[in-house]
């Protein structure tokens, strides 16, 4: 490829979203270059990024961006196609990919706090004294000790229980207790440190994304619980099965994220 930028950029894409399906370059000619990008952190949306640029005149052009969702609505997707495309507009000239990239991990992420919001208000109009449980998927845990103790502190100062399950390369949690509880613990993970980066200093958790809530307390057996499943079938039903409010939640919020169909 004659375009060092672009050369450049799809080679850190391909560094950083290397989960199967974040990124593929589509095509590569001398007149255009389009790449698909769906970063996981995000897939709760089903948001998928399709990117045009040409070679003869990236940076100095700006890239054509389409953005794709299922389960966006129409205006919420018109919404996010006009904002995106107004930020590549304002980096016109630089090397922008990865930058937007991140620009719309974080619309995404911001998206999820305001429907946090609009779940906390709803929960405000309900019986104050109804237990809820929140289902969340995870990115990753760097030091699996640091994150584990951090969030059996938070649950023991916050009267909460929840399971932790991981299932191949997926991280989800089941978080248990009262409302308001359950407020402070969300506001809690995403703005406190929990974990720690790729030199040892402490992070805070970014790639939470919550799938879900359901009216109906957790029978989590512990403050909290952590599970490992596999394909051999025995822990699904085995740890699945025996509870019924966990059958619940996989079917309906675990169950599509996994494939898994047992």
């Amino acid at each position: 490829m004659d375009n060092q930028d672009i050369a450049d950029e799809i080679e850190a894409l391909s560094s950083i979203l290397c989960v199967a399906g974040e990124f593929k370059m589509k095509s590569s000619n001398e007149k255009e270059v389009i790449l698909v990008i769906q970063p996981q952190q995000i897939q709760n949306h089903d948001i998928s990024l399709t990117v045009i640029l040409d070679p003869k005149s990236y940076p100095s052009s700006s890239p054509q961006l389409s953005v794709q969702s299922s389960k966006l609505s129409r205006t919420e997707l018109q919404n996010l196609d006009t904002q995106i495309n107004q930020q590549a507009s304002e980096l016109q000239g630089e090397v922008t990919i990865l930058s937007l990239v991140e620009w719309l991990v974080d619309y995404s992420l911001r998206y999820d706090e305001a429907t946090i919001c609009r779940t906390a208000n709803s929960w405000a109009e309900r019986d104050i004294d109804n237990d809820y449980t929140v289902v969340a998927q995870l990115h990753h845990i760097r030091s699996k000790t640091i994150y584990l103790k951090t969030l059996i502190q938070w649950f023991r100062e916050l009267d909460l229980h929840g399971v932790l399950i991981s299932y191949r390369k997926w991280i989800f949690l089941m978080v248990s207790g009262k409302k308001d509880s359950l407020q402070l613990y969300l506001k809690r993970h995403r703005t406190q440190n929990v974990d720690i980066d790729s030199g040892g200093r402490p992070c805070r958790e970014r790639m939470l994304t919550v799938l879900g809530q359901v009216e109906e307390p957790l029978d989590a057996g512990g403050v909290l619980v952590e599970v490992e499943l596999n394909d051999s079938g025995e822990d699904w039903s085995t740890y699945w099965k025996s509870r019924s409010l966990l059958v619940s939640i996989y079917q309906k919020f675990i169950q599509p994220q996994t494939g898994q169909k047992k």
